[in-house]
């Protein structure tokens, strides 16, 4: 799994790679600090999650997955919050809805993370 880090803050964005960079089948492919910047090297890079800081104060977390889910088409959005150990998982998964059931089944569809 490729991975992208986004957060403005230095100590953040180390920490998780460095924690990440010990896990096997995990690769840290970029980091950037600008959400403005992070949809270009999203598109570059190629990763299969992007995680970023909750506590990063320069962007709103739902507008800034939605923009990234929509520009740069990268499966899963990691928001993830230190301070109370936390984590909302944006996915960018489109299904079809032809029945009730259909709906139904992505509310009780769990994402693995």
């Amino acid at each position: 799994m490729r991975v992208f880090i986004l957060s403005d803050q230095s100590l953040f964005r180390l920490g998780v790679e460095n924690l990440l960079r010990r896990e096997t089948g995990l690769e840290v492919v970029g980091c950037e600090v600008d959400i403005g910047q992070a949809p270009g090297c999203i598109k570059e890079l190629l990763p299969d999650v992007v995680i970023v800081n909750d506590a990063d104060v320069s962007c709103d977390p739902t507008s800034a997955a939605l923009r990234i889910l929509k520009e740069c088409a990268v499966p899963k959005i990691i928001w993830l919050n230190l301070q109370n150990n936390t984590m909302c998982i944006y996915c960018g998964e489109q299904q079809v809805v032809k029945e009730v059931k259909d709906l139904v089944r992505a509310i009780e569809q769990p994402h693995a993370v």
